[in-house]
């Protein structure tokens, strides 16, 4: 049993590194990543979009859903679009982390922290989970770690979907309409 409880110690400590390592290189090289984000939705249209939301929900970086909104406005992508494809790109993205933080739950959390803590840190986001979520989803916080940690803690699906992908949707709108409003300087 210890052998195993090390294992899983040192899986998650990897997965931990490469999100780091992924937020990292992101943030070092934003302004390269923005770039071909960019190049991506224009050669590829909403498929790009689609792609480039998922992709940067999947990563915990600093890139939020605004590049794919302001690729497809540079594209000439019809507004409903954007909104549709950046919406279904960072729902697909945002249920995967949660569905694996509901997978793993408290059996993957208590290879790290005893049962007693568990339930404390439970006790404190269950108390505060819907504006935890919506403000993981209006903000820069990093969303991955707002879904791993409602899947955790086994949020609801219904106030998942309500409050962390709702936010995230009023999101990428309000990005769309400050992109609209600054078009020509874009």
């Amino acid at each position: 049993m210890k052998f195993k409880r090390k294992t899983i110690q040192w899986i998650g400590y990897l997965f931990l590194m490469a999100l780091f390592a992924l937020f990292s290189y992101s943030l070092l090289n934003y302004q390269e990543l923005k770039g071909d984000f960019y190049q991506e939705i224009q050669q590829y249209g909403w498929v790009g979009i689609l792609v480039a939301s998922f992709l940067i929900d999947i990563i915990a970086g600093p890139i939020g859903p605004e590049v794919p909104v302001i690729g497809g406005l540079l594209a000439g992508i019809k507004i409903p679009t954007i909104v549709y494809m950046t919406a279904v790109g960072s729902a697909m993205a945002s249920l995967m982390i949660f569905a694996i933080g509901h997978f793993f739950g408290e059996h993957g959390v208590s290879y790290y922290t005893t049962p007693e803590k568990y339930k404390h840190y439970r006790t404190v986001f269950n108390r505060h989970r819907r504006i935890t979520m919506l403000l993981g989803a209006l903000t820069p916080v990093p969303y991955v770690v707002v879904c791993l940690t409602a899947g955790i803690f086994r949020v609801r699906l219904w106030e998942f979907v309500l409050f962390a992908l709702g936010g995230r949707v009023i999101r990428i709108i309000g990005a769309l309409y400050i992109a609209l409003l600054f078009k020509e300087v874009i």
